[in-house]
């Protein structure tokens, strides 16, 4: 059995690339309108949630470079290969991107694109993406297609609805 651990070289561009993630989410929640002249509690900015998760995205960055470094990464981060998993990471990007810039808050051929239905089509086409080889390779396509279907209604509905009724969000 081939060994599942990610290499030392891997692990040290993959914490670069969180702590990188990581501080850039921390300055724009740091940066975001405090809405101090509405008297809003400070704490319920709408920037101190994502700043801090930037701070918990570096930190795991940076617990994961020590890891890297330890396990000679250092030094097996001169080599010109690229770490393993780019391409998932590039269709996950690709598929982000779409989501937020192309269907959340768009109109579509003369149609509003409600929030719930923008989700619920990202979800269903990402866990497609993502499992369409191994269930092909099993035979499994049509439940495949099936298991997407339900986890998007259910993450569409449930986010919708916690975002609405809970943080009361008006949703695009």
């Amino acid at each position: 059995m081939a060994d599942s651990n990610p290499s030392p070289r891997a692990d040290f561009l993959w914490a670069l690339a969180w702590i990188a993630v990581g501080a850039a989410i921390f300055v724009g929640g740091f940066t975001m309108d405090r809405l101090e002249r509405q008297n809003i509690n400070p704490y319920t900015a709408p920037g101190l949630v994502p700043a801090l998760l930037g701070i918990g995205l570096a930190a795991l960055g940076v617990f994961l470079l020590a890891r890297s470094v330890r396990r000679g990464g250092l030094a097996a981060a001169a080599v010109g290969r690229a770490p393993a998993g780019i391409g998932r990471l590039a269709l996950a990007l690709g598929l982000c991107v779409l989501y937020a810039g192309g269907l959340v808050g768009r109109t579509l051929l003369g149609w509003h694109v409600p929030f719930w239905f923008a989700t619920a089509l990202f979800v269903f086409v990402a866990i497609l993406a993502f499992e369409w080889p191994d269930r092909r390779a099993r035979g499994e396509l049509r439940r495949g297609i099936v298991v997407a279907a339900a986890c998007a209604v259910g993450t569409a509905a449930g986010v919708t609805l916690v975002f609405q009724e809970v943080f009361l969000v008006r949703l695009p």
